[in-house]
This record gives structure tokens, C-alpha cells and sequence, in this order.
């Protein structure tokens, strides 16, 4: 990750899953009404169980893995001849990408083949991975310039929060701020890898910044800020052309019926069949 692309890469990965958790968000609420409708059609039933989502993440941490390992050259090696840890840098990212890869099988195998077992371990991997994430980019800037520490330290704290509402989820999945700040600190942490890859490797202008000016460290702080701004409107701007996309289309043009809502639902009825009988046995004792 020691290059634009090393940081272009996870960030693309996170910019592309925020953008399809705020879509995915949209259609929930308004088409599935939080999930109490279902699509009678058959094919977007079949579109519902299939994984999309967790093969996206998978995919995205396999290329980075590869990616990671393989480029500009293979980095395979771990020890030396001489018994000394080599590529050192290129093992932590590779050991965050196999761990959001992680996260993305257990969503597959939760979409599909094991729904039952794996579905309530999904977020519970997710909250796994982004902390295993920001543990790593913790301890990632050791002996490295002010600026170059500041830019991770804004990079920690997005993934801090994405942990702490991942873990959330867990206990409270049906939470919508929660989901909606996950969601916002993920495109955070997108947006933020493209800027530290910019000011690393292509600053504007072409001239490095000072890595020891104290003015770039506390404006760093500052554009992080305007990140978070920028990336709520952005997020604004895809819930809003989601949302007008699926009024304009009828609700994709597929007509939904309500999901039944189990025993819950037959219990409900039996009582109203229960009430209505016994009116109807005052009232017949009543008329004689």
C-alpha cells in the first residue's frame, strides 16, 4: 500500500460498498417497508437471495489480496536468508483484506446455503473485521513523519467508528441511525484513502507537502472534517435519486404483497374469531 494505487484500491472498495449500502437502505425502506413486504414477482425473488452483497466484499478483498501480493512485483516471502521479516507492510494489508474476505463469505453462506447458522454472525464478522482494520493501521505509522501519522490517525478513527456501529448492529439490527452511521464512516474511510494517497504520492501542484510542518498536520484535521461534510451529501444525493428512481419506475414495477407475520399474525385472528363468536352468543342469549 505503499502507493497511490495501494490506497486508490481500498478505497474504491469502500466508496463502491457505502454507495451500495445507501441504495440497498433505500430500497428496503420504501419498497419492502422495512422488510414487512415481499416481491411476489418470482425473479426479484430470486434477486433478493442472491448474494450480491457479500460477493462484492469478497471480491474486493481477493483482488486487494492479490493485488497487494503481486504488485509491482511478487512479495510471497516472508523471512529472509538472513532470518530478518521482509515485506512486513504487505503482510498487515493483505492480513485486512483476507479479513473483510472473511466477512464476505460468512454474508454469502448467509444468503444461501446456511441462512439459519451464519445470517446472525454477519455483523458480527463485519464489526471483526473493521476492527482488526484499525488495529492494524494503529500500530501501521511507527517512526513515520507528523503528517504521514495524522493521516492515518484521521484514517483510525473512521474505522473506529465503523466498528463501534457494526458491533451496534448486533444487538440492535433494526436501529436506522446506527445503520446510516456505519454507512456514512464507511464512505469516510473510502474518500480518505484516495486523500492520503493525494497528498502522499501526487500532491496538487506537484510539490510534496512538508512532513513536518505543524500547519499541514492541523489543516489535516480540518479537511478531515469536510470529508465527513461532502460524503453526507454525497450519501443525500444517492438517497434521493434511489428514491425518486423507484417512485418514477413504481417501485421497480413490481407489485409486492405483505409478508405474513407468523404465529404472531394466527394468534391475532384467532382472538378476533374468539370475540366475534362470543358477541354473537350475548347477543342471540340477549334476544331470547
Amino acid at each position: 500500500m505503499g502507493t497511490f494505487i495501494g490506497h486508490a484500491l481500498p478505497g474504491a472498495f469502500f466508496i463502491i460498498v457505502s454507495i451500495w449500502w445507501i441504495i440497498q437502505f433505500v430500497y428496503t425502506k420504501i419498497v419492502l417497508d422495512n422488510g414487512r413486504q415481499r416481491p411476489r414477482s418470482r425473479l426479484m425473488y430470486c434477486l433478493h437471495r442472491v448474494p450480491i452483497e457479500g460477493s462484492l466484499i469478497v471480491f474486493g478483498g481477493v483482488v486487494g489480496f492479490i493485488g497487494e501480493m503481486m504488485y509491482p512485483a511478487p512479495k510471497w516471502t516472508l523471512i529472509d536468508s538472513e532470518g530478518h521479516w521482509k515485506h512486513q507492510v504487505e503482510w498487515q494489508h493483505v492480513t485486512m483484506y483476507t479479513y473483510f474476505a472473511l466477512y464476505g463469505g460468512i454474508m454469502v453462506m448467509g444468503r444461501s446455503c446456511v441462512p439459519s447458522v451464519a445470517g446472525k454472525y454477519e455483523k458480527a464478522f463485519g464489526a471483526l473485521a473493521f476492527a482488526v482494520e484499525g488495529f492494524l493501521f494503529h500500530f501501521h505509522t511507527h517512526g513515520r513523519s507528523d503528517l504521514d501519522v495524522q493521516l492515518h490517525t484521521m484514517l483510525v478513527v473512521a474505522i473506529f467508528i465503523c466498528f463501534l456501529s457494526t458491533s451496534a448492529e448486533v444487538w440492535r439490527p433494526k436501529d436506522t441511525l446506527v445503520e446510516l452511521i456505519r454507512i456514512l464512516f464507511t464512505l469516510v474511510q473510502g474518500t480518505w484513502f484516495w486523500h492520503v494517497g493525494i497528498v502522499l504520492y501526487i500532491p496538487p501542484g506537484g510539490e510534496p507537502w512538508d512532513p513536518e510542518d505543524h500547519l499541514n498536520v492541523m489543516f489535516t484535521t480540518v479537511m478531515f472534517t469536510w470529508h465527513i461534510l461532502v460524503d453526507m451529501l454525497v450519501l443525500f444525493f444517492f438517497y434521493g435519486i434511489t428514491k425518486l428512481a423507484l417512485k418514477m419506475c413504481g417501485f421497480s414495477s413490481v407489485r409486492y404483497s405483505q409478508m405474513s407475520n407468523g404465529p404472531e399474525e394466527h394468534e391475532v385472528k384467532l382472538l378476533g374469531n374468539n370475540t366475534e363468536a362470543g358477541n354473537h352468543l350475548l347477543g342471540g342469549s340477549e334476544s331470547d
